[in-house]
């Protein structure tokens, strides 16, 4: 009768920091890296960015204002006909994208209202995450918890500040590329990075 080896562990040693086993994650590797690059790009050439993006939500806003304005007109002859709202919000939707294409500081205050926000509460979920880790005594519970706050920090500066919005864009991309490329790195045992 053959033996079965059981090797019974503490739940802390999956979080135990250390290049101890499993292989580098290259996929999350990779997208860290990018993620680093572009966060670059942004600290270094924020209006540029800025300017990109603009467009881009400028123009996507105004193929949506024009594709409900075509849903209105081949619908209201029919049993699925639409109020005129649905031709009124179509409209406005082609003037706001108009608008930012002709105010591009409008919307670069919008987004950065918005991107603020959101790094608010992803920082606070991150906060939330390394308090669990903390309490089963995660090596990586610190590094979560200092992005976490980062996140909070450059969030609310963020909303006081939107015409910083390059910045910010990189340095949240800077603080996650290196939160990603340290995750993909063998940092316990091989299920660790499972996890992330």
């Amino acid at each position: 009768m053959s033996e079965i080896r059981v090797e019974l562990m503490d739940s802390r040693d999956e979080f135990r920091p250390g290049r101890s086993g499993g292989s580098v994650n290259w996929a999350q590797l990779l997208s860290g890296a990018l993620l680093l690059v572009f966060g670059l790009i942004c600290v270094f050439c924020p209006l540029e960015v800025l300017m990109g993006l603009n467009v881009v939500i400028a123009v996507l806003i105004m193929l949506a204002g024009a594709i409900n304005a075509a849903m209105y007109f081949r619908m209201r002859n029919t049993l699925f006909e639409q109020s005129g709202w649905s031709l009124f919000f179509a409209i406005m939707l082609v003037l706001i994208g108009v608008l930012l294409m002709l105010c591009p500081m409008v919307g670069v205050a919008v987004m950065g209202w918005i991107l603020g926000l959101g790094a608010v509460l992803f920082g606070v979920v991150q906060l939330v995450a390394a308090r669990r880790f903390y309490a089963v005594g995660s090596g990586i519970a610190t590094l979560v918890g200092v992005s976490g706050a980062l996140e909070v920090i450059l969030g609310v500066l963020l909303c006081i500040w939107p015409s910083y919005l390059g910045v910010f864009i990189g340095l949240f991309a800077i603080v996650h590329a290196i939160d990603m490329i340290v995750f993909s790195l063998p940092i316990g045992r091989d299920r660790t990075n499972t996890l992330w």
